[in-house]
């Protein structure tokens, strides 16, 4: 059967749907009217097209794609899918799961669905559900699914009942397709209820009820020993997808509650199953209840619980030991399960370091790079290289969390080795020294192995007990540094990238300039890293040039005497590596920059650095992620290169303003038409801000006559602000901080579009970062350009800046923006000193209160000067807040800095006359400590 002639066939079915202008209400009609029996010959031809569909010939793949296109112009195209899909028996399995498969993608895309013809394709997919063949069973449970999701639970709910009911059938396979059409239908369902989190009750509760009364009750019954395996696991699986996202413990949905404690009886029961994924999914429920602190949770279980998880730490199956060992982390947050896990070292601790051995599934996960003795020569593959996400400024870092590391010993995937490894870490953070009795004689046992692999534990061992241990090891670490510098230069590769990892997790001792001969175990270090930063294999440059950047953050100055050797090492890095080692390189330059600054900004280092760099920044493609990284490497090289970092400056300028305002007008199109438009990568247009800040911030004063009277970069900053992504709305706020401190004549033409988006952002509060660093531009702004500029707009941001104040809250991003807004209106008091007296009442008291708890620094002292100001601008605004800002002047301790002391007393004394008979009230308002300050600091007491 020719192509040809399926499509002349399809011709005549086009003929006569030509004349129906809406193939959802044809279609509707005819499954209402009952007319609808389908054509035997379409159908077919269908088939003949899904057959085809296997070709390997190109030309043929394109007909049938085309023919489908053509087909799918018919109004009840949908239902000669769900003929092929789920009648037509005959037909081999390929043919009706392709079938199925496209009514699933027509149906998540399409518009809406007229009810009737949901219905009929929900009545044939629950017949489906029942087909012989598990590969069509398993399609009608994603064709439901994607239904349920279009139509919404309350509409299907005659469906997700009958699906319910079937597994009280006995037929097997009619049980195993149900469950897997509703393990499909639960994960997400669960994860809108996530999603709904703060939503009325009304819009969750079909989905609730339905779970709570007709699905769970079912499933309960499956999760029993006596049940067939397959069920089992579907049942376990079900399950987790409640427990592990939180439905069954937290308050908010309280109708899922009396299911925890029947949860957790369930796993005790197939704790002792002998299916490995019942087994797995068992692991993973006992994590969950530890790790979330269940109420049903008593010390006497969580005793049984970890016994059990231990022993499931030495199961023969690789899956049960990966989710067992999970346990481990989540006890050492928790004083009782830490006195629970304290007996149990012994034996743990043995079986964590048995664990970290390179095992199969270790292997199986590995890239070829790190395996291969010679590959620097090999280039990467574009599958393997990690996206980069841009590091915004203003960001707070992150913790470490191994999950997330992609170098050092951790690699890209998470296996069992790394979770007991990472288990091991927070032990020893937990238990310091107490823990070293039990690891160390396993740690040399390992280490004077002869196998290198069982070493290759041994060190990453040694690495994960570092942070928790260094200083009950410093007596060792002479000897165990020379071990380590030694095996920098195994045989194998991955015994040197773990080594170089592990002497990396020491820096701070190698750092420590009171340590006997640091600077000679400084000196080896470097040597040991920066040869293998230049390794014969990839994976080894890796981890080296990951630790030489750890090393860099905490030696900073101390490498100056070394820079000859770092920078040639890293030029010579920079002609070896490939793709993915390039991401490493940029990070080691620009913490090189960061850490021994203007030390850098010789001649013979500039050149160096900056030749291979630009010709990387030439030769970058604009949609390269590599250029994020990149970009943040020369923005910290521009800060602290200043003038010298000029040459490559204009190219620089010329390429990040066409990549912002490419960005801007794609994000534009993107928000206007979301399905017409791709949408814009915003991080490289945050990244090509903050580059733009660099070379600010390295040219400070210099920027407007050496760059800006050139080409200013600034006029894109209104436009960038309109966008609504965070990180490029964050980068650009920085922007405007930086311009306005060091070349405000350049920014003042674009500041009454700016002004008012500053406004914006902090009432919007989307985000702590964007909010701080608007802040901070209004108060750079208003120091620079005096009272007359800012009269306009000092109603619209005392507005938007009170806003702030009035939401408070206890989370620590939120608190330092307080007290940056409270800086900020400080600084607006000390130059517009009358107009915000007059506002000053509106947020006195709170102002004193976040300002008591400021750390000292000039920030500080420069808005307590603002303060000064607006009191002496409106004393009556402090008069009903008079304890509190007594308490944040006397914060200021033992003494406060010149400039204010003269202010303050004169203040505290003025109020005290005001206040004349009350002043005892509120004295006694204040606590002792304040009394004391008082008295010593300026003489003041209650009489």
């Amino acid at each position: 059967h020719s192509v040809l002639s399926i499509v002349a066939a399809c011709a005549h079915s086009r003929t006569l749907a030509g004349n129906l202008q809406c193939r959802d209400a044809a279609c509707e009609r005819l499954v209402q009217a009952m007319e609808w029996q389908g054509d035997e010959a379409r159908a077919m031809q269908l088939c003949q097209l899904f057959t085809l569909a296997s070709s390997p010939d190109n030309a043929v793949q394109q007909q049938v794609m085309e023919t489908l296109r053509q087909f799918s112009a018919m109004p009840d195209f949908d239902l000669y899918l769900v003929t092929v899909f789920a009648k037509m028996q005959n037909q081999p399995e390929i043919v009706r799961q392709r079938a199925g498969l496209l009514l699933k993608t027509n149906v998540s895309r399409a518009a809406s669905i007229p009810p009737q013809v949901a219905e009929y394709i929900q009545a044939n997919s629950l017949a489906a559900v029942r087909d012989p063949s598990k590969v069509i069973r398993h399609t009608a449970g994603t064709v439901i699914t994607t239904i349920v999701q279009k139509q919404g639970v309350g509409a299907c709910m005659q469906t997700l009942d009958r699906l319910a009911a079937c597994l009280g059938e006995g037929n097997a396979e009619v049980v195993e397709g149900s469950f897997n059409a509703l393990n499909k239908i639960c994960e997400d369902g669960v994860r809108i209820l996530k999603e709904f989190w703060e939503a009325p009750p009304e819009h969750t509760m079909p989905f609730v009820q339905w779970c709570t009364e007709r699905l769970l009750p079912r499933v309960f019954e499956y999760a029993s020993p006596n049940a067939p395996v397959h069920a089992r696991q579907n049942a376990m699986e079900c399950l987790n997808h409640f427990a592990l996202n939180y439905i069954f413990s937290d308050a908010k949905y309280p109708a899922f509650q009396p299911y925890a404690k029947k949860y957790v009886e369930v796993l005790g029961a197939l704790a002792q199953d002998s299916d490995v994924n019942v087994l797995r999914d068992v692991c993973k429920g006992f994590v969950c209840v530890i790790e979330n602190n269940w109420e049903c949770k008593t010390e006497q279980m969580c005793q049984v619980v970890l016994q059990y998880m231990l022993k499931a730490c030495r199961h023969p199956e690789y899956v049960v030991r990966l989710e067992a060992l999970e346990v481990w982390t989540p006890c050492t947050n928790s004083p009782v399960l830490q006195q629970l896990v304290r007996p149990m070292l012994p034996e743990l601790v043995p079986v964590l370091l048995a664990n970290m051995v390179y095992s199969q599934a270790d292997y199986m996960g590995m890239e070829q790079a790190q395996i291969d003795d010679d590959n620097a020569a090999v280039p990467d593959d574009a599958a393997d290289i990690k996206p980069r996400c841009h590091k915004e400024k203003g960001d707070e870092e992150d913790g470490d969390d191994p999950k997330e590391q992609g170098g050092g010993a951790w690699g890209a995937e998470w296996t069992a080795r790394k979770a007991a490894a990472s288990s091991l870490d927070y032990l020893a953070n937990s238990f310091r020294g107490e823990i070293l009795q039990h690891v160390l004689p396993l740690i040399q046992q390992k280490l004077e192995d002869q196998s290198w692999e069982v070493q290759e534990s041994g060190v990453l061992a040694l690495g994960a007990i570092a942070f928790g241990c260094m200083e009950n090891l410093i007596q060792f670490l002479p000897q165990v540094m020379q071990l380590l510098l030694r095996l920098c230069e195994a045989e194998k590769p991955l015994l040197r990238s773990i080594s170089c990892w592990c002497v990396s997790r020491f820096s701070q001792w190698i750092c420590y300039e009171q340590s006997p001969g640091q600077t000679e175990v400084l000196r080896s270090v470097l040597k040991a890293l920066l040869q293998r930063v230049v390794d014969k294999n990839k994976r080894v440059q890796e981890a080296a040039c990951s630790a030489f950047a750890t090393l860099e953050e905490e030696a900073r100055i101390q490498l100056v005497p070394y820079l000859d050797d770092i920078v040639s090492t890293l030029v010579q890095a920079f002609n070896k590596y490939q793709a993915k080692n390039l991401l490493i390189l940029y990070d080691a330059v620009g913490t090189l920059a960061d850490s021994v600054s203007l030390e850098l900004n010789r001649p013979q280092y500039v050149r160096a650095l900056l030749e291979p760099l630009a010709q990387k920044f030439d030769a970058v493609a604009d949609n390269d992620r590599s250029i994020i990284a990149l970009f943040e490497c020369l923005s910290q090289l521009a800060q602290h290169l200043g003038p010298s970092f000029l040459p490559i400056v204009p190219r620089i300028v010329e390429r990040c303003v066409r990549l912002i305002q490419n960005g801007a007008r794609a994000a534009q199109m993107w928000l206007q038409n979301p399905n017409e438009f791709e949408k814009p990568d915003r991080e490289v247009m945050a990244a090509s801000i903050d580059l733009l800040s660099g070379i600010v911030e390295g040219l400070c004063e210099k920027t407007g006559e050496l760059v800006l009277k050139e080409r200013n970069f600034i006029c894109v900053v209104p436009e960038v602000l309109k966008d609504t992504a965070l990180q490029v709305k964050q980068s650009a706020f920085a922007l405007v901080g930086d311009s306005a401190k060091y070349c405000i004549d350049y920014l003042r033409p674009f500041l009454p579009e700016i002004l008012p988006q500053c406004a914006k952002a902090l009432r919007d509060n989307t985000s702590a970062t964007v909010s701080n660093n608007a802040s901070w531009a209004i108060g750079e702004i208003c120091v620079k350009v005096g009272p007359e500029f800012m009269g306009p707009y000092l109603g619209d941001l005392l507005g938007a800046l009170g806003s702030v104040l009035s939401r408070q809250t206890g989370a620590p991003q939120q608190q330092l923006l307080m007290q940056n807004v409270c800086i900020t209106l400080g600084r607006l008091g000390l130059v517009c000193g009358p107009q915000m007296g007059k506002a000053f009442p509106e947020f006195s008291k709170v102002w004193c209160e976040v300002m008591k708890n400021a750390r000292w620094d000039g920030e500080k002292v420069n808005a307590f000067q603002g303060l000064c100001h607006m009191i002496k601008s409106n004393p009556q605004g402090c008069l009903e807040c008079v304890p509190q800002l007594t308490a944040a002047i006397c914060s200021f301790c033992p003494q406060p800095p010149p400039v204010l002391q003269p202010e303050f007393a004169s203040i505290l004394g003025s109020y005290k006359q005001m206040l004349g008979a009350n002043w005892a009230t509120v004295y006694n308002q204040m606590g002792p400590d304040v009394h004391l300050k008082l008295a010593h600091m300026y003489g003041i007491t209650l009489q």
